[in-house]
């Protein structure tokens, strides 16, 4: 018999009618009752409150399920399934001593590529032609527990593809990646000319920063495309409003703004918010994402700002189904129904090193 999650993650991600609804209600139950039973601590939580996985039958009963603190994932090794069931474990390549940490069975692995493969291909990005890539990232053959070098590498996976290109490759000598401006520089060149397309992938402030420092203006092969990721974790006064970044990057390198798309992810929660044609994150029907008050914890209306709240339900090997992160963010509905998030930083006053502020110490100032 099928599971209400393998349905849901079959079913159209941006369908939002009365019937997907149900079915997001029926895969958030059935997954919170595998970590209710799996997971001491969801259970504790759950409890607490006196509400059980059996209760939630409505959209507004999903605004009542407990959620954890998504900073407790670096400081705990939550699983719900036995370790040896693990197949992969991710991590954020955070430097302050805590990483938070995914844990991911076969089963979670598989749907969360499939869900991730199933949205972009919605989004109009996946392909069958051959592309070449340009990564600002690191080498998955090195970083292989490394959340953005998954994510790069499944997002090749998602077309043919000629030559792959990470910018951050390991150095034995030094122990540690880095990254050569003027080899990335030669590539663009490269693969300017080439009779591919080409699909750069990364961190914007690189891309940017390399575009400004070098002077360049090129003319991509037609039909190439630009997916940022990861934010610009860098220098106060380095980023630019997302518009402006799209009419840079097309005058400088001649990709249409419709195929300049940026995604926002969390190693802990594993759905991908992809841009559309306008430069919107859409939230699929994968997900729920809720805007909280930091104080009082309510669930705020369309358009006010708040922390964000993340629902999934793929994964049965870690309790990251429902998480409070430390992001602000706002969401917006449209009069089809179509729901997206605007992220607006990082809450709190202490400055983390993730994926992208560790990547800048590679870049020479």
């Amino acid at each position: 018999m099928t599971s209400p999650t393998d349905i849901l993650l079959d079913s159209d991600p941006f369908d939002f009618s009365t019937e997907s609804s149900k079915l997001f209600i029926n895969s958030f139950r059935e997954t919170a009752e595998h970590h209710y039973k799996n997971s001491p601590y969801v259970k504790y939580i759950w409890d607490q409150i006196k509400l059980k996985p059996s209760d939630i039958k409505t959209e507004r009963d999903l605004i009542k399920a407990p959620f954890i603190m998504v900073n407790l994932f670096k400081t705990h090794n939550f699983l719900s399934c036995p370790k040896t069931d693990i197949a992969l474990t991710l991590g954020s390549s955070g430097t302050t001593g805590q990483r938070s940490v995914m844990h991911l069975n076969q089963e979670s692995l598989t749907r969360v590529k499939a869900l991730a493969y199933t949205i972009h291909k919605k989004l109009g990005i996946t392909s069958p032609k051959k592309y070449n890539y340009l990564c600002f990232t690191y080498d998955p053959k090195v970083a292989d527990d490394l959340g953005t070098a998954f994510t790069d590498e499944l997002l090749t996976s998602f077309t043919d593809h000629n030559e792959i290109y990470y910018t951050f490759q390991f150095d034995a000598k030094i122990n540690d990646f880095k990254m050569n401006e003027n080899e990335i520089v030669q590539k663009l060149v490269e693969f300017s000319g080439s009779e591919y397309p080409l699909r750069i992938l990364g961190f914007p402030a690189f891309l940017y920063k390399i575009i400004k420092d070098f002077n360049l203006t090129l003319s991509l092969p037609k039909d190439s495309w630009l997916q940022t990721g990861g934010g610009w974790k860098s220098h106060a006064g380095d980023e630019i409003p997302k518009e402006e970044f799209r009419e840079f990057i097309e005058a400088r390198l001649g990709i249409k703004k419709e195929n300049i798309r940026d995604l926002f992810g969390m190693v802990e929660h594993g759905i991908p918010y992809v841009d559309n044609e306008e430069g919107y994150l859409a939230i699929p029907n994968f997900a729920r994402v809720y805007i909280r008050d930091p104080k009082t914890l309510e669930v705020l209306e369309d358009g006010q700002r708040g922390l964000i709240q993340f629902m999934c339900t793929y994964n049965t090997s870690y309790p990251a189904f429902n998480i409070l992160s430390t992001d602000w963010g706002v969401v917006t509905t449209n009069s089809k129904g179509n729901r997206f998030l605007r992220i607006e930083g990082r809450a709190g006053t202490t400055k983390h090193k993730g994926c992208a502020l560790k990547a800048l110490e590679l870049i020479k100032d």
